[in-house]
């Protein structure tokens, strides 16, 4: 890979990048580790520790909580289709 973001990785957001003293650069986990974890996540299947870094980091962090609100409302909906 050249360093450039794939096609796949700005698909599933892991192109990201925040400028410095941007609060989800604190440490508690960061957004490649919420968006490769963010399906196992909202079927409940990730560890408790991860679970408290995933939800810290949301709550930080400007760019992963509206991606991950829109991953979420679309897993809804497609396990609503019969």
């Amino acid at each position: 890979m050249s360093g450039s973001a794939t096609w796949i990785d700005k698909l599933i957001g892991r192109d990201v990048k925040h400028s410095p003293g941007d609060p989800c650069a604190d440490g508690m986990g960061d957004c490649v580790e919420v968006r490769d974890n963010a399906s196992d996540f909202i079927d409940g299947e990730v560890s408790s520790g991860l679970t408290t870094r995933i939800r810290h980091h949301l709550g930080l962090c400007a760019d992963c909580d509206p991606w991950f609100t829109s991953l979420a409302q679309t897993v809804g909906l497609v396990r609503q289709i019969p």
